[in-house]
């Protein structure tokens, strides 16, 4: 009975142990937790806060990645590939913040941010390893505690990073339409212009040229405003360069983006236009090339205007040939073999200014269809001169006479429809679009035929009736066919002949400049003869 009794008073003991334990806990603890969480919710968003200004400031307690120029140019920094045709990949100048840090650095702030939580349990898990009933206390005090810590820790990291968006966006906009706006008018202003650069040595044409840095010499070859700089952009090297190629051209010289060879000055800024001559051996391209030169230089002069010279190497080869011209000798033949560099003239009138590129390659190119691949410059030229030696026809060799004359004109001996088929196929071949372009047929040595016999001379304005009645009837109708306008000049590559008169040389290379942009002369003369074809489509 007495151990009954016993057994009775200790369940009765537990029980009120037990009873004073849960009540202990229901009124007093959770109480406390109740007004402890919250508190320590907040202390999680106060360090969510910490951590990140000490990630903004210090950079944390793990590097972060910063995004250099170094990482720009090898394309490891989140940037998207450049969408300009033929691009060499980004230049290697520091990135605006909007682009790649910001999000670099909010990245970085929320994976310090959970580091800390991460730690915080680290920390606690030990209490869970003790032994007997050690670990409930951990379990029912410490977890909530630090539970609570890491839901506002992680709470107020979100809140940051969506406060650091809402700012980095309240800035990009005003940036990305200050960037959109430069962009835009240089593009069109230069558009408007016809601007490009143009290379003489490999003859590639690109709106967008590459700029060397003044402060390193490192290339940079898109300078428009972009995610390297709206309004400025800053190298490697730490020199700050404008963007838009309109005012980088004011501090540096533009070069070719494939040969990195330094282009003319006002090249991608200036109209650009892009003229060859070309013709059989000995038709008479290099004298027209220098006289009419001559000419429209002193035509220009004449009405107030300059054309003048940009570059030593084209100031030379104008010189020379100028001399040659006045003095009425023979200029020496193009060599054979060897690609042309080209012969650039800048024309100034008020206002208005235009880079003018003439090719004259030797024959020898143009006779065979192998051995004109390396021409690039016709598939960029906005148009062309064909020029027609008379005394390679044979209708005028039989009228010609005594050898005397035929010495004098000392005339080509390629068929000169063929020159032109094979040219015009080579055009095509390289997807040319000639309907878009314009011909100038150009009847040279006119100034010869005056002792010819017959009606072997044609008159200023009758270059095309005059090649019907030689028998170059295909050719007309040939040329015509493949280009949207053929005008028809009849020239004398001599001293003396005023632009814009009747036998001028510099007829043909006006009338091209002026339909791309460059209007040096009234309206030149051959106007009759043309031939002016819409495309269909």
């Amino acid at each position: 009975m007495v151990y009954l009794l016993g057994i009775a008073a200790a369940l009765v003991g537990i029980y009120v142990a037990l009873w004073l334990t849960v009540a202990g806990f229901l009124w007093l603890l959770v109480p406390a937790l109740v007004v402890v969480l919250p508190a320590l919710a907040v202390c999680g968003v106060l360090l969510a806060l910490v951590v990140a200004a000490r990630t903004l400031v210090t950079r944390g307690l793990t590097a972060p990645e910063v995004i250099t120029p170094r990482l720009v140019a090898k394309g490891k920094a989140g940037l998207p590939e450049p969408r300009h045709p033929g691009a060499f990949g980004r230049d290697r100048a520091w990135p605006v913040y909007f682009a790649a840090q910001a999000r670099t650095d909010l990245g970085q702030v929320w994976r310090e941010i959970r580091g800390a939580v991460r730690r915080g349990w680290v920390k606690i898990g030990p209490v869970f390893h003790y032994r007997g009933y050690g670990w409930i206390p951990g379990l029912v005090v410490v977890c909530p505690l630090w539970l609570s810590v890491s839901i506002g820790a992680l709470a107020g990291g979100a809140a940051v990073l969506a406060a650091g968006a809402l700012v980095l966006f309240a800035l990009w906009v005003p940036w990305v339409l200050t960037a959109g706006f430069l962009r835009g008018t240089d593009q069109l202003v230069r558009r408007l212009r016809g601007a490009s650069g143009s290379c003489p040595r490999c003859y590639h044409v690109d709106s967008l040229p590459a700029f060397a840095c003044p402060g390193c010499g490192r290339l940079h070859r898109d300078v428009r405003p972009g995610r390297l700089g709206a309004v400025w952009r800053r190298c490697d090297c730490g020199r700050r360069l404008p963007t838009t190629v309109l005012r980088m051209a004011r501090i540096a010289s533009p070069q070719c983006p494939r040969c990195e060879l330094r282009l003319r000055d006002g090249a991608a800024v200036l109209t650009d236009i892009r003229i060859p001559v070309f013709g059989p051996v000995s038709a008479g391209k290099t004298r027209l090339v220098y006289a009419g030169l001559v000419a429209l230089r002193d035509a220009v002069a004449a009405a107030g205007g300059t054309l003048g010279f940009v570059d030593d190497e084209s100031r030379a080869a104008f010189d020379h040939g100028a001399a040659i011209i006045t003095s009425g000798g023979d200029t020496v033949k193009t060599p054979a073999g060897e690609l042309p560099t080209a012969l650039t003239v800048r024309y100034g009138q008020g206002r208005r200014s235009a880079l003018l590129h003439l090719f004259d390659a030797a024959g020898e190119f143009y006779a065979d269809r192998d051995d004109n691949t390396m021409l690039e410059f016709l598939d960029h030229a906005q148009g062309l001169v064909f020029v027609v030696d008379p005394f390679s026809v044979p209708w005028v060799r039989d009228q010609a006479g005594t050898a005397e004359v035929l010495a004098r004109a000392n005339p080509a001996v390629e068929d000169p429809e063929r020159v032109y088929h094979v040219t015009a196929q080579r055009l095509r071949d390289y997807g040319v679009r000639t309907r878009k372009r314009k011909l100038a047929m150009t009847i040279v040595k006119a100034d010869l035929l005056d002792g010819v016999s017959g009606d072997a001379a044609p008159a200023p304005d009758g270059g095309r009736d005059w090649l019907m009645r030689a028998g170059l009837d295909n050719l007309v109708l040939s040329a015509e066919r493949d280009f949207g306008e053929v005008r028809y000049f009849v020239v004398a590559s001599v001293a003396g002949k005023r632009a814009g008169s009747g036998l001028s040389p510099a007829n043909p290379l006006a009338w091209l400049a002026a339909g791309a942009g460059a209007v040096m002369l009234p309206e030149p003369s051959g106007r009759d003869g043309s031939r002016e074809v819409e495309e269909t489509v």
